[in-house]
């Protein structure tokens, strides 16, 4: 779906994304309450079963600006789509970088002395540097390989002219590579140095044909036609190739139609590569044109590579003089039996816990919990996401994206301090246009009416820590308010997000359960009603972790574990009105957090204290009771992401949104449907955090980032970026095409104008 007009997705960054989703332009979930069956009428043959409706997860054409393209060497179209993530580590395209057109192709107006450039080598080979330039200002440009001198380029001003550097004495080891170009020459008032249609990363060969580079341009033929059969079709030059990285769900397979362009013959290959591993050769084909030429149907099955994140590559092999190797229509397609209709809600209550870390909660805590009944029933009677991850660790911008759908980047939401645009249509706005009865309740000060969180909602209520309310208080109203609407009218439909403070402070208690806190003969300055300003204030000291003990940090969990269970019986209550309104069973309930805000994520056992995009930080916990029971008990290995709640929401209530929205439907997860195949990205300022199944790639502009295995190396403590090339260039590549697809301009940030209740709630909250 289309993105707001507040966040428009540029069509490079529609084009990238749609490689890595497979679903661009996906329409809202439609709920239907299951059918009775229709009677037929009896016959002597029985009906074949319907063949499994398959879904297109990559289409290689559309994906193209995102894969690697290859024709005697490495190929970078400047000026293009082809470009974005492939500007060193930066954040974009530079802003001495512009796109021309020159003769109806498009090439970057340089203006900055330095150009750097990404670029992979699947294997150890000497190259040279080639590129097609129109010198301006600039007589030459130095080229740097990983800061290291290996030529000069030599420009004609005004003129187009390919210039060429020398060949490497040695091979040059396969991986990515920074390559830099340091232009010379007068650049007055910020006037172009040159303007640059290609860069060629060349490899040495024995052909003595003109060089033709693959740009997007020339590589697409819309219609090219074989035996009068018309495809949508990547013309390749031989030897040349195009590889295309992606997550391979189960039941995945490769589609195409393969034929040679031209007379003669031809060869192609379809390959898989891995870091770390030699090529695969999935299949060999030789083809022949003339009269009677006809495409060559493939159909490559990748169940070997399931869950893996590999690089697809269609290579042309050879092909006679002027030929072309056509590969019409490929795509990763998957195959699925549908899973059963989701349920629709009379129902949809979302409740969102603060300050709760996943690992200390049933089922992923490994350990009975009787502090916590609701929780515990939940773990085993709802549905269990195992992979649900924060796109941002501030707590504003987590609920946001639920209940918009979108980004943290396309809300503005880049520090604690900025509000929600008012003009962005939420899950609240939705419902209320179908007559859906709408509140939200939240006792955390970060989404209060001060930060844009009150627009829409038909009863909108805050309790303030400072005001001496209840912790429970947001949950306990929920739960009076789903009574007192059910109680109305029988046939309301009803939509609550609850924001508690689950495990963060301040806590409320009474002297019994103080009495029960650890250590017993505690005398530090650890205390239920500010301990929130204690830890903001330790936190923010030069030596924060070292500045409580044992003693502290034994209370400290202790009263944690107090307060949530106390926020557990709470929920309970919740629960227990729905069932008594007898809503249960036409109920959508999900239960999660907003960010590992607790006191945990402050002070790690080890008294350490850890990142805001760290896995233990931004992985957070997600229970779903779906309708009628439907998936109960399941647990679900799929990655799934905030955005997709709002989708969720919305969805259970056969509704939608209508121009905005990014996310994926959870419910076809349930069933079984891989819906994951797009890395899961999260932001903060400068930094990013992107994962990939097992594959995490975390950095901050313009360094170089690190790339962790979490199979083999749960606590990311070896940078494999060198060693995993493929997958770390998907992985930056999807961040900036995110990143470039949705991110509002700095000037568009709304700042939340702070009233004295709220700066007092904040000031209780720790967070001032």
């Amino acid at each position: 779906m289309p993105l707001s007009s507040r966040s428009p997705l540029t069509t490079a960054g529609l084009v990238l994304l749609t490689t890595l989703t497979g679903c661009g332009g996906c329409d809202p979930p439609q709920r239907e309450r299951p059918k009775a069956a229709a009677a037929t009428a009896s016959a002597t043959v029985p009906a074949p079963p319907p063949r499994p409706p398959s879904r297109t997860l990559v289409d290689v054409v559309r994906a193209l600006p995102g894969c690697d393209i290859d024709h005697r060497g490495p190929l970078l179209d400047l000026g293009t789509s082809a470009m974005i993530g492939r500007y060193g580590w930066g954040e974009g395209k530079p802003a001495g970088v512009t796109a021309v057109e020159h003769d109806g192709s498009t090439w970057a107006r340089v203006t900055d002395r330095k150009l750097t450039v990404n670029f992979t080598l699947t294997d150890a080979s000497p190259i040279f540097v080639a590129a097609r330039v129109v010198g301006n200002g600039a007589k030459s440009a130095q080229v740097l390989l990983d800061d290291q001198p290996l030529g000069t380029l030599t420009f004609t001003r005004e003129q187009i002219k390919i210039a060429t550097t020398g060949t490497t004495t040695l091979p040059v080891d396969a991986g990515i590579h920074a390559l830099t170009l340091h232009f010379f020459g007068r650049n007055r008032d910020q006037d172009s140095l040159a303007d640059v249609d290609w860069i060629r990363v060349g490899v040495p060969d024995d052909s003595a044909m003109t060089y033709g580079p693959p740009t997007l341009r020339d590589l697409v033929a819309p219609a090219a036609a074989i035996g009068g059969v018309p495809h949508r079709s990547l013309a390749l030059r031989a030897p040349g190739s195009v590889r295309c990285t992606v997550r391979v769900p189960e039941g995945a397979i490769l589609r195409a139609s393969v034929g040679v362009q031209g007379t003669g013959e031809g060869d192609a290959e379809i390959r898989v590569l891995r870091d770390g591993k030699k090529p695969e050769s999935l299949s060999v084909l030789h083809l022949e044109s003339g009269d009677h030429a006809a495409w060559t149907e493939v159909e490559v099955p990748l169940i070997a590579y399931a869950h893996e994140v590999i690089a697809l590559e269609l290579r042309a092999t050879q092909a006679s003089r002027g030929g072309r190797i056509l590969f019409g229509d490929p795509m990763v397609t998957v195959t699925a039996p549908p899973p059963p209709p989701a349920p629709a809600a009379r129902a949809v209550v979302i409740v969102v816990l603060d300050g709760v870390e996943r690992a200390e909660l049933p089922p992923w805590n490994a350990a009975p919990t009787p502090g916590l009944p609701a929780l515990s029933d939940l773990a085993a009677t709802a549905t269990i996401f195992d992979q649900h991850r924060a796109p941002s660790p501030l707590v504003s911008a987590v609920v946001a994206s639920l209940l918009t759908g979108l980004p943290p980047s396309a809300l503005g939401l880049s520090d604690a301090a900025a509000r929600v645009p008012a003009d962005l249509t939420t899950i609240a706005g939705v419902a209320r246009d179908a007559s859906v009865r709408t509140a939200m309740f939240t006792g955390v000060p970060h989404t209060f009416r001060a930060f844009g969180f009150a627009q829409a909602w038909e009863r909108f209520v805050e309790f303030a820590p400072s005001s001496g309310d209840p912790a429970t208080a947001p949950l306990d109203s929920a739960a009076a308010w789903i009574t007192e609407v059910a109680r109305a009218s029988s046939e309301s439909r009803l939509l609550t997000v609850i924001h508690a403070r689950g495990g963060h402070p301040p806590w409320d208690m009474t002297l019994k359960e103080m009495s029960t806190a650890v250590p017993t003969d505690y005398t530090g300055m650890v205390e239920p009603r500010t301990a929130a300003q204690l830890i903001s204030k330790l936190r923010r000291g030069r030596h924060a972790a070292t500045n409580v003990n044992d003693a502290d940090r034994q209370r400290i969990r202790s009263l944690e574990q107090i307060a949530l269970a106390g926020q557990d019986r709470a929920l309970g209550a919740v629960i227990t009105a729905l069932k008594t309104q007898n809503l249960w069973d036409t109920t959508l309930l999900i239960v999660t957090g907003d960010g590992s805000s607790g006191v945990g994520a402050l002070f790690a056992e080890a008294g350490e204290l850890k990142e805001p995009l760290s896995e233990p930080t931004l992985m957070l916990p997600l229970y779903i009771h779906f309708p009628t029971g439907i998936y109960a008990g399941k647990r679900i290995s799929q990655p799934t992401s905030v955005v997709d709640l709002a989708n969720e929401a919305l969805g259970a209530l056969s509704l939608g949104f209508s121009k905005q929205a990014t996310g994926r439907d959870i419910s076809r997860a349930a069933g079984g449907i891989d819906e994951g195949a797009a890395p899961q990205i999260a932001s903060l300022d400068s930094r990013y955090s992107a994962r990939w199944g097992t594959l995490v790639l975390e950095g901050r502009y313009p360094a170089p980032p690190d790339l962790c295995d979490l199979a083999v190396d749960p606590t990311c403590a070896f940078n494999r970026r060198e060693k995993m090339p493929i997958a770390a260039g998907a992985l930056f590549r999807s961040i900036i095409a995110e990143q470039l697809g949705s991110r509002v301009p700095a000037s568009a940030r709304e700042p939340a104008t702070i009233d004295q209740d709220t700066a007092a709630a904040l000031m209780v909250w720790g967070a001032q």
